[in-house]
């Protein structure tokens, strides 16, 4: 009888242990999310995540999804369900699970163009599995974190990224992925024109793997550098070669942009305008965009078709401040020394509160201790405000940027201008300002002058709820240094009734006079601790 209890005891153990908490559909599209992507985005895409009653399965789920979706190059929504997976994984310090939230965020960031919040989501992540071996998820951090190195203009610390990437993977036996890395190897050193090495790493692929993708990105990759290195005819080969290979992302329209601009300087107009239209159909960043509209800008010229070319003019424009503002951004270095200059004093604060502990047993080695932490966090705080002064050059370059819009656009108006009547040269200045300020929309003008000058409209409207959009617009006109003609101009205003507003203004932000105004907007602009 005993026995017969034990026995049943021991079956139903096994049972239990067999026994997963995680939906079946949800297991099943984990397992062949590598191999069958597009299965996997199916049967999560037929789910319905608001059945599930666990917050483990609905976090689950909010991963998956998002993985997905990336591996099948879409986009990466909602971002609500992403977000709840971190904030679960957080408070189940589940790191390993943690770390994959905080890389699809990352990634979702990265295909914005939103490249330093996609730095410190990866950051974060890097974070997160410092103590677990998982290979492969490391080495698509560091790459990622190549990337946007490389789109930063920082070419060292790309390589050193992608090197890093590349060992992890090779670790991880993923191999066309560490293919993919070697291209982007070659790819660095061509930006840095060092072509032969470049093609080095290109043929090695080449002549390693029979991956369609992977090939197509060769050629595109081996088109690309011979047209850098001036030799048009092998470029051509190259690049119309890629065409019939598959693509992921933005490949595409690289490959047709890139055979567009050289069948422009081949002098075949047609053609480069037709694969220029075709480039702007497919997914491209602001710079492939911005550089086709230059192609067809420059195309509709000789063509001789004006009105053409001013909407393409407009596009070229757009594409131009877009990339200004991802130009803005902080530098993932900078970023990514300020991560570790934070992680190192939490480290240094537990430190702390183990030597408060160690003191009442060590006493005579206080002193010694105290000292030396003292002087760390000293070279820390140092640290930490070179970085600021980073931040606030960053933001100097932002309000320059918008001068120099307005330079450029005024540009584009002299001709106009020559013979304008006094009238007309006013309905100029203004649309100048309309088109490089935004002045004419509120909520556009507001985000644009936020950015660029430290938040400040959110922050005189904190200091003083009754101060007006009009003063508003006026303390930004004067940051930038607009002429008091532009400013009375542009606020309908007289010298005398725009020197009656700097007054109101001085007085609800309980200044004294107009003398201190300029110094407290001045003060406004900078970072401070």
């Amino acid at each position: 009888m005993q026995f017969k209890v034990s026995l049943l005891l021991f079956i139903f153990c096994l049972l239990l242990a067999g026994c997963s908490f995680v939906p079946n559909e949800m297991k099943t599209a984990e397992r062949i999310m590598d191999a069958h992507p597009d299965s996997a985005l199916y049967i999560l895409q037929h789910l319905k995540p608001e059945k599930y009653k666990a917050n483990s399965d609905r976090a689950l789920y909010g991963l998956l999804l998002s993985q997905a979706l990336d591996k099948n190059d879409k986009i990466i929504t909602p971002e609500s369900l992403i977000d709840f997976s971190i904030d679960y994984y957080q408070k189940q310090n589940d790191y390993l699970h943690l770390a994959g939230s905080y890389y699809m965020k990352g990634h979702m960031y990265k295909h914005a163009q939103r490249y330093d919040d996609a730095a410190i989501f990866y950051l974060k992540a890097n974070d997160c599995i410092q103590d677990v071996s998982d290979f492969a998820l490391s080495g698509k951090i560091y790459a990622d974190l190549g990337d946007i190195c490389s789109i930063q203009h920082d070419y060292k610390d790309a390589m050193k990224k992608y090197r890093t990437s590349l060992d992890f993977l090779n670790k991880a036996g993923r191999k066309n992925e560490a293919y993919t890395i070697i291209l982007c190897l070659g790819r660095t050193n061509r930006i840095q024109k060092n072509y032969t090495k470049a093609k080095k790493y290109y043929r090695y692929v080449l002549n390693r793997t029979k991956d369609s993708f992977l090939l197509g990105s060769v050629y595109q990759e081996m088109g690309i550098n011979y047209y850098a290195a001036k030799q048009l005819d092998s470029a051509e080969l190259y690049l119309r070669r890629s065409l019939n290979y598959p693509y992921k992302s933005t490949n595409y329209s690289i490959r047709t942009y890139s055979l567009a601009d050289l069948l422009f300087e081949k002098a075949q107009y047609d053609l480069s305008f037709q694969f220029a239209t075709v480039a702007l159909k497919h997914p491209a960043n602001f710079y492939t965009q911005r550089e086709c509209y230059r192609i067809l800008v420059n195309v509709e010229y000789l063509r001789k078709d004006i009105n053409e070319m001013g909407k393409y003019m407009t596009q070229y424009q757009s594409c131009g401040d877009s990339i200004r503002k991802v130009e803005s951004q902080t530098k993932s270095s900078v970023l990514e020394s300020l991560h570790n200059a934070t992680r190192e004093a939490k480290g240094t604060k537990k430190s702390m509160i183990l030597i408060v502990t160690l003191l009442l047993i060590i006493l005579s080695l206080s002193t010694y201790v105290v000292y030396n932490l003292f002087q760390r966090n000293k070279l820390k705080r140092e640290q930490l405000n070179i970085f600021k002064h980073q931040l606030n050059i960053k933001q100097e370059f932002a309000s320059q940027a918008l001068s120099n819009k307005i330079e450029e656009i005024k540009a584009l108006q002299v001709e106009e201008r020559k013979n304008a009547s006094v009238e007309e040269r006013e309905r100029l200045d203004k649309e100048l300002y309309f088109i490089s300020l935004h002045l004419n929309n509120w909520d556009v003008f507001k985000q644009e002058m936020n950015h660029t000058f430290n938040n400040i409209i959110n922050i005189l409207i904190s200091i003083n709820p009754s101060i007006t959009q009009k003063e508003i617009t006026w303390s930004c006109l004067h940051l930038l240094d607009l002429p008091h003609a532009d400013r009375m101009l542009l606020l309908d205003a007289t010298s005398d009734s725009l020197y009656k507003l700097k007054q109101r203004l001085a007085h609800k932000l309980n200044l004294r006079s107009t003398k201190d105004l300029d110094l407290f907007l001045k003060n406004m602009m900078a970072i401070k601790d």
